[in-house]
């Protein structure tokens, strides 16, 4: 009976992993991806930290679709947020190339190095912190980079196993259709729940 209730687990979880993966490319592609991107992914994280909680709200695709539509401005905002300052970060990066002065170059180029690997990071946490707190909206990235700070040794395991799953997509490109985007989003939102406090779960 264990052994059977387990493997029925697995299969359900991959069935859902599957499920998710389209739902997120189609709705994706209906918001023209400017648009529906960052609500589908919200939906996509919002969907997931249910299944990892065990918590039976029904149907996975009324969930994404009543997600995506409550979601998708405020995701949009966040998203766009965090776009918008990669894109400072890079024109940092491009602007640091015509500093002349060599002690500047090194000082201003080694802080923006930091930077830009703590907003990496950052990006890790970001949909999951978005879909558990009800925060102000600029407070998002705010507290994505406090648990990169605060929770070092998940940050960790986060990156490795997404270095880990795009190793295994390059190797087996199957995977990437079947399960693409939201075997990602279900370790990243896996981890993260981990990282919250256990009174805020």
């Amino acid at each position: 009976m264990y052994g059977t209730q387990w493997y029925m687990r697995i299969g359900n979880l991959g069935f859902n992993l599957v499920l998710l993966n389209l739902l997120w490319l189609l709705f994706s592609f209906f918001g023209l991806f400017i648009l529906g991107i960052f609500p589908a992914t919200a939906a996509l994280f919002a969907v997931m930290r249910l299944i990892i909680m065990e918590s039976d709200n029904g149907s996975i695709i009324k969930l994404f679709w009543d997600k995506f539509k409550s979601e998708f401005i405020a995701s949009n905002v966040v998203g766009y947020i965090m776009l918008f300052i990669g894109l400072v970060l890079y024109t940092d990066f491009k602007v640091l190339h015509y500093i002349n002065q060599d002690t500047l170059y090194i000082i201003l180029m080694s802080v923006t190095v930091v930077v830009v690997f703590v907003y990496l990071l950052s990006l890790l946490y970001i949909f999951s912190v978005f879909v558990h707190y009800d925060l102000k909206l600029w407070q998002y990235p705010k507290h994505a980079f406090i648990l990169v700070i605060a929770r070092p040794l998940h940050t960790l395991v986060m990156a490795i196993s997404i270095v880990t799953i795009l190793f295994l997509y390059l190797q087996l490109p199957v995977l990437i259709l079947l399960f693409g985007i939201s075997l990602i989003s279900f370790v990243l939102m896996k981890i993260a729940y981990l990282s919250f406090s256990k009174k805020e779960v």
